[in-house]
């Protein structure tokens, strides 16, 4: 009666495949467990530490500034475009009507209003057009003579025109023709329909 194969037929010096040819010509099965792959454990170098704190210093910075731009207020009643970025840049306004033109050499709106249009393709009604030139005179008597600073931009708008806050003299253009009448607040960026200058 074959008792099968225990410790004492395996001969400490010998292999395990060796054991089990030797088994297998006696007539025995030896079943044999694959030993489980040791894990590789990775050396780590001397920045590795430095790595993990790279990525998510580098995340956290991009969502401050994501934040940041978030959470900058407009100007005006229910104006919804972040305050622009002042330069304090000096330039020469020239007036095309009352909320747009040139700075030096590159054209601009003003931010956050609107003046009745002049052309009689665009204006609605004859009142525009005149309100139109009252508009443009305003701006011109209000930068005339005065140190005109860009306060603040806000970038381009569809037409490529720069948007920006102008002070001349240190007070805010656009403040100062609202409240002549000569132009009207305007919240383009929170979809309000343009002022009315017919009515």
């Amino acid at each position: 009666m074959d008792k099968g194969c225990g410790l004492a037929d395996f001969d400490g010096g010998e292999s395990e495949r060796g054991y089990g040819e030797r088994m297998a010509k006696r007539g025995k099965v030896v079943r044999f467990r694959k030993r489980p792959a040791k894990a590789r454990r990775f050396r780590r170098g001397p920045f590795a530490s430095v790595g993990r704190l790279v990525v998510p210093a580098v995340i956290v910075g991009l969502l401050l500034a994501a934040a940041g731009v978030g959470l900058i207020e407009g100007k005006g009643p229910g104006a919804s475009r972040p305050t622009g970025t002042a330069d304090n840049q000096v330039v020469r306004v020239t007036w095309v009507d009352g909320d747009s033109g040139r700075l030096d050499d590159r054209e601009f709106r003003l931010h956050g209003v609107d003046a009745p249009e002049g052309s009689p393709q665009r204006a609605k009604c004859a009142r525009e057009r005149t309100l139109s030139g009252d508009a443009r005179n305003a701006a011109r008597s209000i930068t005339e003579g005065k140190t005109v600073r860009v306060a603040g931009t806000y970038g381009p708008d569809t037409y490529g025109r720069e948007i920006v806050d102008l002070s001349a003299g240190g007070k805010d253009v656009a403040d100062q023709l609202v409240a002549s009448g000569k132009l009207k607040r305007w919240n383009f960026d929170g979809g309000e329909r343009k002022p009315d200058w017919c009515g």
